[in-house]
């Protein structure tokens, strides 16, 4: 059979398998039973181009079941996932729903369309703390990443978040926004404002729950220091098109 790798993002892991990546998003959301049920973001990997890859113990473990059934994952790390995973590694990304619908991302250049003067990013790896932050994604990657200073990390993860109104105006009504505790947003996209040297400022410490998919802005992003990688989430006219089954999927709490 066929063998796959993946990075999953949440929680951070190093896996094999012998499913497909739909077949796999599957799995890691809902189970073979049905009985499990959660949402899941991960991407495909060239294995060629990962480093100590545990050929050994893959090839021991990732054996089909005696009935002829596919192994469906063999963790090979839980720890440092991302920051020991080169860039060039990274195939194409996906997001599964919490009922087993999976979308798929693919790698793209980024051009910024609309010049916000504040930003929004949720990051997953190393840490997972939502940001508001004057800086571009491109310039976020490269403040995150400068190892020079005291706090950083070798390589994150992020997607960046709507914001809307509140870009420019951090009174204006959320509208369907549904971020908790919306007035300590407010608080801190006037206070990155009124401090001109200051360029983010924590949000939330930490993610809690699962990312509300119709939040997305552009898309994700994953780099260190000058090089990221890029993928746009899409459009809405996309989403109630091409993807539907998955959008209805995404914007329904099915557990």
């Amino acid at each position: 059979m066929k063998k796959y790798y993946y990075l999953v993002v949440t929680p951070e892991s190093l896996i094999a398998s012998h499913l497909n990546p739909f077949d796999f998003g599957n799995y890691l959301s809902v189970g073979t039973r049905k009985q499990i049920h959660g949402q899941n973001i991960f991407f495909e990997l060239d294995h060629e181009k990962l480093t100590d890859l545990p050929v050994k113990h893959i090839d021991k473990e990732l054996v089909p079941y005696p009935n002829g059934e596919p192994k469906r994952s063999v963790f090979f790390s839980i720890y440092r996932c991302l920051e020991k995973t080169p860039l060039s590694a990274l195939k194409n990304l996906y997001l599964s729903t919490d009922d087993g619908k999976v979308l798929e991302l693919k790698s793209s250049d980024y051009e910024e369309t609309e010049l916000d003067d504040v930003h929004l990013y949720q990051q997953f790896n190393p840490i997972s703390t939502r940001v508001a932050s004057k800086l571009s994604p491109d310039k976020f990657i490269r403040f995150i990443t400068d190892t020079s200073k005291p706090v950083s990390a070798p390589k994150v993860m992020f997607v960046e978040l709507l914001l809307n109104e509140l870009a420019a105006d951090p009174n204006a009504p959320l509208h369907n926004l549904p971020y908790p505790n919306p007035d300590h947003l407010r608080e801190c996209l006037i206070k990155l404002n009124e401090i001109q040297e200051k360029s983010t400022k924590t949000v939330l410490r930490y993610m809690q729950g699962d990312l509300k998919y119709r939040t997305i802005k552009t898309g994700f992003f994953i780099g260190e220091k000058d090089r990221f990688l890029y993928y746009q989430f899409p459009t809405i006219n996309e989403l109630e098109g091409k993807y539907y089954t998955w959008w209805r999927s995404a914007l329904t709490q099915h557990f």
